[in-house]
């Protein structure tokens, strides 16, 4: 069975790949993240998140935007934390803090991780039974954006393999390529996220 004929996506990555700098193109592998049974829906998804998190803030449903950060710093977190560790990965968030934090997660982050997860667990089990109010959630909601920003930067500027030829593409499915510096722009400016 012969391979599929290369889309023009992927030559224009190929060239690219192949004539920038060592280094500014790295692979992130999916396998142990979770996506890998469900790509097809993962993409799907992906490409509308930035709009229903743009849309839940600017509407105030400040429940939808923290639980919405929370899966994307968690999907980073998953993909820092099986880059650097063969250790089977926790599933609950405080637990995935604490693994990521023992392979090498900044101190920084690790401590406005925990802040932010103890703020989100008040959030959305004490909403209703009164341990806080809705307009007190939009602190929470202000300070997790540039956590989230700043978990995505780190977790792509440490970890991924670099890449610098089309032999070096061939991955399992789900494994994302990205030009380091642009898609770190694109995440510091909200073009992302």
């Amino acid at each position: 069975m012969s391979e599929p004929e290369p889309s023009p996506t992927d030559l224009e990555l190929w060239h690219r790949v192949e004539h920038e700098p060592p280094g500014t193109f790295r692979m992130y592998h999916a396998v142990g993240v979770g996506t890998e049974d469900h790509i097809k829906q993962h993409i799907a998804n992906h490409d509308e998140l930035q709009r229903r998190l743009q849309h839940s803030f600017r509407t105030q449903c400040f429940l939808e935007t923290i639980s919405l950060r929370l899966q994307i710093i968690d999907f980073w977190l998953r993909i820092y934390f099986v880059a650097h560790s063969t250790d089977r990965r926790r599933r609950e968030f405080g637990a995935l803090i604490e693994q990521c934090a023992s392979v090498g997660l900044s101190q920084s982050l690790h401590l406005r991780l925990n802040d932010f997860n103890r703020h989100r667990i008040n959030a959305i089990h004490g909403y209703v039974v009164g341990t806080t109010s809705y307009q007190a959630l939009e602190a929470v909601v202000t300070d997790s954006d540039s956590l989230l920003r700043d978990v995505v930067i780190f977790v792509v500027s440490n970890s991924g393999t670099v890449v610098t030829n089309r032999e070096q593409l061939r991955a399992r499915p789900g494994a994302m390529t990205l030009h380091l510096q642009g898609f770190c722009e694109m995440v510091r400016s909200g073009a992302m996220y």
